[in-house]
């Protein structure tokens, strides 16, 4: 803490300046709080969700209070072809940091659980990682 008391910001302990971080699941809770911290420590951020009206409240969070570049991408992470489009779109811009938060499971009663909907999961909590 500074004399006057104040807390000591996490880019004077941390810098990630010059980095570059994807984070999945960055509309909205832990994703979003990620993303929030690791632009307070400079790092330029690529922004993934499903939820892209959410992604663009987590951009103008963070551009009110940060220096930072921040780029979003709309993507299903249940499916393969929107997860190799949104490497191709980053190719050559590669993220240094990769926090893989997405995450899903509706609730549904165990045995009611379906290939469909486990298969959803898996390709989002699993597969998407991969």
């Amino acid at each position: 803490m500074s004399d006057k008391g104040d807390m000591i910001s996490l880019l004077d302990l941390l810098s990630l300046k010059g980095k570059r971080a994807l984070v999945t699941g960055a509309a909205a809770g832990i994703g979003r709080a990620i993303s929030v911290r690791l632009a307070e420590t400079g790092a330029d951020l690529y922004l993934v969700d499903i939820n892209e009206e959410g992604l663009r409240d987590v951009q103008r969070e963070i551009k009110g209070k940060f220096d930072v570049s921040i780029e979003i991408f709309k993507v299903d992470l249940s499916k393969r072809e929107e997860i190799i489009n949104l490497w191709k779109a980053i190719e050559g811009r590669e993220p240094d940091i990769l926090i893989n938060n997405a995450g899903i499971y509706l609730f549904q009663d165990f045995l009611e659980v379906d290939e469909k909907f486990l298969e959803k999961t898996l390709s989002v909590n699993l597969k998407s990682a991969f």
